[in-house]
């Protein structure tokens, strides 16, 4: 299991907007609990950039990168549609029978995961007569500011702009506002590469599984390699004119063959703290290898981590670990 959290200093971001309010292009916030210096807790609004929305670019980033390794993509799913084989009509599209019973779910698991890479690690659910799920192997959760301190590094604000036409006679300016956010932000994730190329559904094992795990070193590879679009911000929508000032400020990134979190990043001891507990752990759950790699740019203490200089050295330094 790969598994990180990531603290960025973004400036000037929409990359999460939600509804339209008149003029007014909202930016997501989401309530979070902050405990002040004096022991209480109180409830605020802070901006927020969904799981949702993180999770579609890591499973863009695996169609992009499949393609390129010569692994199978379904159209829809290459075109930004990630509807992953839910219904009926996408099935015939891709010539893939459906599921005849319950128990024909691995036969049609299989099927799916040989048809398209992204439903192998991002998950599907088909919802016709006899549903199948396979569960996503990517984990995101939401990316909030760093709760630390009373004072939340966090910060929105409306943009006033103007379109202006030089053709229409009327409504020449047309006035409209876009909330932008700045903030110190911190983001979790995880990756179960192991079961990978390794159909979830019960029953007995099907002919077809067999090409699977010809290609299953190749789709972890895939899988590895995506995690530098998270690394480098390269997420969130809206970018063609609110590209955010992003700098990647640190992260933490363990290896591991048991279930593992790092801390999150809300406080400057999280690479310390996440070191000293993957090792706890490691004789808890009998685990037998760890690995343990941080990006340092705060000049925090980083424990026992093997510190690297970038997100590109963090990645080749995954591929090593898991070849």
């Amino acid at each position: 299991m790969i598994s990180g959290s990531l603290r960025f200093l973004i400036n000037v971001e929409s990359l999460n907007g939600v509804e339209s309010v008149g003029n007014l292009t909202r930016h997501r916030t989401a309530p979070v609990v902050v405990r002040t210096s004096d022991g209480g807790y109180v409830v605020r609004y802070v901006p927020a950039i969904s799981g949702e929305s993180i999770a579609h670019a890591y499973q863009m980033a695996v169609a992009d990168l499949a393609k390129k390794n010569g692994l199978p993509v379904s159209l829809k799913t290459y075109q930004g549609e990630l509807i992953k084989f839910s219904d009926d009509d996408t099935l015939k599209e891709e010539g893939i029978n459906p599921p005849k019973s319950d128990n024909d779910a691995r036969r049609f698991e299989v099927d799916v995961m040989l048809k398209d890479v992204v439903a192998d690690i991002g998950g599907f659910m088909y919802a016709g007569k006899y549903p199948v799920r396979r569960s996503s192997k990517f984990m995101v959760g939401y990316m909030i500011p760093v709760l630390s301190k009373d004072e939340i590094p966090a910060q929105l604000e409306a943009q006033f702009h103007v379109r202006y036409s030089v053709v229409s006679s009327k409504e020449k300016q047309a006035i409209f506002n876009v909330e932008v956010g700045s903030a110190l932000y911190t983001l979790s994730f995880s990756l179960d590469d192991e079961f990978i190329g390794i159909p979830s559904n019960y029953g007995e094992k099907v002919d077809k599984e067999d090409e699977l795990v010809k290609t299953k070193d190749q789709r972890r590879k895939v899988a590895i390699n995506a995690l530098y679009s998270i690394m480098t911000g390269y997420f969130g929508g809206k970018r063609s004119r609110f590209l955010p000032s992003i700098e990647l400020k640190s992260a933490v990134v363990t290896v591991s063959d048991f279930p593992f979190i790092p801390e999150p990043g809300h406080s400057e001891d999280y690479i310390k703290l996440t070191s000293e507990r993957i090792e706890r752990a490691k004789t808890i759950l009998n685990g037998s290898s760890t690995s343990i790699y941080a990006i340092n740019k705060e000049g925090i203490d980083v424990g026992k981590a093997t510190v690297v200089n970038s997100p590109e050295d963090l990645i080749s330094s995954l591929s090593e670990n898991n070849e």
